[in-house]
């Protein structure tokens, strides 16, 4: 006989807090991310805007198309910065364990402004975490 001693159970996947607090953090690592992203864009399309107009002197209007598109990125970077700012409140709450203020701050309305404002992936993370923080 062999002296086998089967392998221990794997780690529970814990309490439903430890993965909210996961969620809200992937959301907030991701709406910095797209924030940065839009605003670099803007600044972008500000800097291409102005070097066509002063290279093209003469068809210069044809380069406002730039500036529509850097005020579209802005608007996008001041909606992004905004979902920052709500999931940063719930960073801040899911941290703490002040749960009342993550119910608070916790809303589908704000998980789906942040699937399109902020990108796939942190509006998908609230969505996933309403749920849950909705049970506690």
């Amino acid at each position: 006989m062999s002296n086998y001693t089967p392998p221990p159970p794997p780690p529970s996947t814990g309490t439903p807090l430890a993965t909210i607090k996961t969620y809200i953090l992937i959301a907030w690592i991701f709406s910095i991310i797209a924030m940065i992203a839009f605003a670099l864009g803007a600044v972008s399309y500000i800097i291409t805007f102005a070097t066509f107009s002063a290279v093209y002197y003469g068809f210069g209007f044809f380069s406002g198309i730039f500036l529509v598109y850097a005020v579209v990125f802005l608007v996008f970077a001041v909606l992004s910065f905004m979902v920052f700012m709500r999931v940063w409140k719930m960073h801040k709450a899911v941290n703490a364990g002040d749960i009342a203020t993550l119910k608070a701050t916790s809303n589908m309305m704000w998980a789906i402004i942040a699937l399109i404002c902020a990108g796939v992936i942190p509006g998908i993370m609230l969505i996933i975490s309403d749920g849950p923080i909705k049970q506690l």
